[in-house]
């Protein structure tokens, strides 16, 4: 699917890549498979981030609103950074989607 046809990931698609995104790196961490994984994960934390970094200016908690900024601004660095260890970078990206979903749904059940 081209950019322009593909339709954007549900819920339990961004779950699933996230949990084989972790079972990739602990096996086999290069290939077109999990290719294709950190393609799946770059792009939902392309959708993810601005959301979660809205949901940040909406918390009165400065601790809380600290951890959600800095987790965007992580993500952001995953984004920006195509090299380093495939199986790490299969983590990193797999836990910053995880943590941006949680923070959006956060954001959602709020609004």
């Amino acid at each position: 699917m081209n950019a322009a046809t593909e339709q954007p990931a549900s819920w339990i698609d961004m779950g699933r890549d996230v949990d084989l995104a972790l079972a990739l790196s602990e096996g086999r961490p290069t290939g077109p498979a999990a290719d294709e994984v950190r393609r799946r994960l770059r792009s939902y934390i392309g959708q993810l981030v601005d959301p979660a970094e809205a949901y940040a200016k909406t918390l009165a908690d400065s601790r809380a609103r600290y951890i959600v900024e800095q987790t965007a601004e992580h993500a952001r660095a995953l984004l920006r950074d195509q090299g380093g260890d495939p199986a790490t970078m299969l983590r990193l990206l797999g836990k910053a989607t995880y943590c941006l979903m949680r923070y959006v749904t956060c954001a959602n059940s709020v609004a």
